[in-house]
């Protein structure tokens, strides 16, 4: 019994530090204050690295995951912590909301000398009311004591603001009880 309230514990600690970390990058940058990296990587190497962290977790739940390359180059100049926080939180959220089926992260290239990442869930969906507020800080669809799944409502704010950063374009579509597919394009 101690054991298990042990790790409710660490767990409850780590969810603490998860939103204060969330609510200081959000401060840092609708402050300004957040000075970017701009640098040169390869978007599909890090992907594919990203794409096996999730592996061990897809596996607990049941989940599969499959990761394609189909851009001839996916050179991208852009800030590489953001970026990395950005398909950490999409990948993620792709996970956490999907209790069975499969993730799937594609990068195609795009027109106009642009590269596209489609991230793909067979998950809950949502509703298309609920679309509208997705980027909205601190909204989530399912809220109250009820609700189904922790988190703080703070993470897809981050994305978008991320991706503002680095001068990409975000879409969902998303359907509930069908899955969602987030789309995010940034220049080569």
């Amino acid at each position: 019994e101690m054991v298990s309230i042990l790790h409710a514990v660490d767990n409850a600690g780590k969810r603490l530090l998860r939103t204060i970390d969330m609510i200081l990058s959000m401060s840092a940058m609708q402050s300004g204050n957040y000075k970017a990296k701009y640098e040169k990587f390869n978007l599909a190497e890090d992907l594919k690295s990203l794409t096996t962290e999730f592996t061990r977790l897809d596996k607990e739940k049941g989940l599969e995951i499959f990761f394609t390359n189909n851009s001839s180059s996916s050179d991208i100049s852009a800030d590489r912590y953001t970026i990395g926080q950005v398909f950490q939180n999409l990948i993620g959220n792709a996970v956490k909301y999907n209790q069975h089926g499969q993730v799937s992260i594609t990068i195609d290239d795009y027109e106009d000398n642009r590269v596209m990442v489609n991230i793909e869930d067979t998950g809950i969906g949502m509703s298309e009311k609920y679309i509208k507020n997705l980027f909205t800080p601190f909204s989530q669809e399912d809220a109250g004591q009820t609700r189904k799944y922790e988190g703080n409502g703070l993470g897809l704010a981050l994305v978008k603001e991320y991706v503002t950063l680095n001068k990409g374009i975000i879409s969902v579509q998303s359907e509930k009880n069908k899955g969602s597919l987030f789309s995010v394009i940034f220049e080569k």
